[in-house]
């Protein structure tokens, strides 16, 4: 049985020694998908071979249905600036879990919810106040989170790549960047209409936020030198020193291998231990945006790992499925930013990506021998104003006749499904 296409939503002091706590975080498809989001910020080339590279059959069809040029979507991404890393936010995956479970119930992909809720609405039940931008994208018929990356950033049926703009905020000025994003995953029962997994990003930033200090360890035995489902470490320590104060904050990873330090500006001394073996320990400048240092534990004596700097991005419009004995077409959506479309044979999303621009806020209350240096990854701060304005998408509300059986009636039957579902 073929299922439908893909869709998008909206594109928002000095501390003593201390020892944060970390229970709980992302899950490890969250993780994943929150280290593609930061490969894409980071290095825009890479995520750029990565989505448009050993594309399945239902992409390949898809991208064919909609004559997306492969070379050209590459070459977009890979001239966008690089950008700051994105921090996990807890509030943020809560409404984002909460949006995709809706949408999986009601088996309806949108930026609305059941309840009428909008994004800044569910925000704001969630308990991420005090913004100064945010955003969704939204797909809810994704087979797996590398497709719905594929989806958002290819943005197939969305001639503004709203959902891509959402991700990589390449036009975005620094106080207006994207901070935080939370995750939602939902893995849908059969039979649904969407499915099999519903997958929500919501992104944001808060005034006054602290820059974050971010990244994940895990074990690579691939040597892909890249995180993969299965491979977070969670009994990693992270310690900042404050090089001028000597304060310290530490932090043990996630399960997921994720962990992330709010830090004050300043030179910190950075050291990852397991147990009382020291992984790296390396010089890592705070200013005012997220920086990114990850942990291979498999190739644990380099010298400095990698570091990055980043900001934000939106959602893609619904597709529409091609000709008989065509795999199937997605569609996404996006919130801040315009929405994406699924593989041929789904129908297309009629949601488009939002962005929440400024406007008035309230204000919420031991060194191993020379390792490489890590990857490090800063995020720009916000302002203190936030506004949701909606992209337009070009959905097809027209009226769309039942197909007749005839030899292509498969195809023709889940294109007017899919042109149905956008009405």
């Amino acid at each position: 049985m073929t299922r439908p296409t893909l869709r998008r939503t909206l594109r928002l002091e000095n501390l003593e020694s201390r020892q944060l706590l970390t229970a709980g975080g992302p899950t490890s498809q969250q993780q994943y998908m929150l280290e593609l989001l930061n490969l894409a910020r980071t290095n825009p080339a890479a995520i750029a071979d990565k989505v448009t590279s050993n594309l399945d059959f239902n992409v390949q069809a898809t991208i064919k249905h909609y004559k997306v040029d492969l070379n050209q979507v590459k070459a977009a991404i890979s001239s966008a600036p690089v950008k700051p890393p994105l921090a996990w936010n807890s509030k943020l995956a809560n409404a984002a879990q909460d949006h995709s479970q809706d949408q999986a119930n009601t088996g309806v992909q949108s930026h609305d919810g059941s309840d009428g809720s909008t994004v800044p609405d569910r925000l704001d039940r969630a308990g991420y106040g005090n913004r100064t931008t945010a955003g969704e994208n939204a797909f809810a018929y994704s087979t797996s989170v590398d497709e719905a990356m594929e989806a958002f950033m290819i943005d197939w049926g969305v001639d503004s790549a709203g959902h891509r703009n959402n991700i990589l905020q390449p036009e975005t000025p620094k106080d207006n960047a994207y901070r935080d994003v939370g995750i939602g995953i939902v893995n849908t029962k059969s039979p649904s209409p969407v499915g099999p997994i519903v997958i929500t990003q919501n992104f944001g930033a808060q005034a006054g936020a602290k820059a974050q200090l971010l990244g994940v360890a895990y074990n690579d035995p691939s040597g892909k030198d890249f995180y993969e489902p299965g491979q977070g470490r969670g009994d990693v320590t992270v310690e900042a020193v404050n090089d001028a104060t000597g304060q310290k904050a530490s932090v043990q990873t996630w399960d997921s291998g994720g962990y992330q330090i709010p830090l004050d500006p300043g030179n910190y001394t950075v050291t990852a231990r397991v147990g009382d073996k020291v992984v790296r320990s390396q010089d890592v400048k705070i200013d005012d945006v997220n920086v990114k240092v990850d942990y291979d534990l498999n190739d644990p004596w380099q010298l400095t790992p990698p570091v990055t700097k980043t900001p934000p991005a939106p959602v893609a419009a619904p597709a529409t499925p091609p000709p008989a004995e065509v795999p199937k077409t997605m569609i996404q959506s996006t919130t801040s930013a315009p929405v994406q479309t699924a593989p041929v044979d789904a129908p297309k999303t009629d949601s488009t990506p939002v962005v929440l621009k400024a406007e008035p806020v309230k204000s919420e209350a031991a060194v191993p021998s020379q390792p490489k240096s890590a990857p490090v990854t800063p995020v720009a701060a916000v302002p203190s104003k936030s506004e949701v304005v909606q992209a337009a998408t070009q959905p097809d509300h027209s009226p769309v006749a039942p197909p007749t059986p005839d030899t292509s009636f498969f195809a023709n039957w889940v294109s007017w499904k899919a042109k149905k579902s956008a009405a």
